[in-house]
C-alpha cells in the first residue's frame, strides 16, 4: 500500500516501549485501523503525544509495514479535541463510550464514512447543550441502523406484519415482534408506544432532524434500558466506560 492520508478518530491507544505508541484509529477512508506511531513519549519525543487521546480528531500520514495488519503512522496532526467534551466527567465518559462501542461492532478495514460522520456529528453535539444521555442514545440507534442491526419498528423483525399495537422488544430479533411471533420469543418485553416510534424516528431521520426530536423522560429512561440490554446481548461482553456512566451517575 503507497503512503495514505486521512481524517480519523482515536479509538483506543496503548504504549509500545520507552517512546511509542499503538493506536486504533476509525478513519473516514480507510475504516478502522491499528497503526504505530513512535516517538512520542520520553524526553527524546519529536513531536507532542500529549493531544493523541481517545476521541480526539487527527489528520494521518500512514503507510503498510512488511508485515500486514497494522501500519506505521509517520504523521498525526491534531485536528478538533474537543474540549468542550472533556470539561464535563459524564460528556467525557459518554464520548469514550461512543468509541468504545464502534470499536466493539466494527472489523479492522472495511471503509464506512457513514460510521465516522455519524461519530463526527455525535461528538459536535455532544459538545453543544445536548445532554450526555441523549447525544449517546442517538449514536446507538443510528450506529446500529448502520451496521443492519436494527429493524424498522413499525414491522414485525419475525414476519414482517405491521405492528400498531401491543409493542413487545425482542432482543434476540433486536426489534418489535407481532402476537403471534411472541409464542417463539416469551422473553421479549412490552415497551411504550412512545418508544418505539422515537427508536424509528432516529433510525429514519437525518441526523440535523433527529437530534430535534423531544423525548419523554419514562421514553428516555426505558430507551436506555432497552437500548443497553439490546447491546449487552448481541456484544456478548460489557463495555468497560458502561461501568463509568453508571458510576457517575450514582455518585
Amino acid at each position: 500500500m503507497p503512503i495514505q492520508k486521512s481524517l480519523a478518530f482515536v479509538l483506543r491507544k496503548q504504549e509500545l516501549r520507552e517512546t511509542s505508541l499503538i493506536l486504533t484509529f476509525y478513519t473516514k477512508d480507510f475504516g478502522k485501523i491499528k497503526g504505530i506511531l513512535r516517538g512520542v513519549r520520553g524526553p527524546r519525543a519529536q513531536c507532542g503525544g500529549a493531544n493523541i487521546e481517545i476521541f480526539s480528531l487527527d489528520e494521518i500520514v500512514f503507510y503498510e509495514r512488511k508485515r500486514g495488519g497494522i501500519f506505521t503512522v509517520s504523521n498525526c496532526d491534531l485536528i478538533d479535541y474537543f474540549y468542550p467534551v472533556r470539561k464535563s466527567l459524564e460528556k467525557l465518559a459518554c464520548a469514550a463510550y461512543m468509541v468504545e462501542l464502534l470499536d466493539s461492532v466494527t472489523v479492522l478495514g472495511g471503509a464506512n464514512e457513514g460510521a465516522f460522520e455519524l461519530l463526527s456529528n455525535s461528538l459536535k453535539l455532544l459538545s453543544g447543550e445536548s445532554s450526555a444521555k441523549r447525544a449517546a442514545r442517538i449514536f446507538e440507534i443510528k450506529l446500529l441502523s448502520l451496521l443492519g442491526l436494527m429493524p424498522t419498528m413499525e414491522l414485525c423483525a419475525g414476519c414482517g406484519r405491521r405492528i400498531e399495537k401491543d409493542f413487545r422488544f425482542s432482543f434476540h430479533n433486536g426489534g418489535l415482534i407481532c402476537d403471534k411471533c411472541y409464542a417463539g420469543d416469551r422473553n421479549a418485553r412490552p415497551i411504550l408506544a412512545g418508544t418505539a416510534k422515537f427508536i424509528e424516528h432516529i433510525r429514519s431521520y437525518p441526523f440535523e432532524k433527529a437530534e430535534r426530536i423531544k423525548v419523554a423522560r419514562e421514553v428516555g429512561r426505558e430507551l436506555e434500558m432497552i437500548l443497553r440490554r439490546f447491546l449487552d446481548y448481541h456484544i456478548e461482553r460489557r463495555l468497560k466506560t458502561v461501568k463509568f456512566l453508571s458510576d457517575i451517575e450514582k455518585g
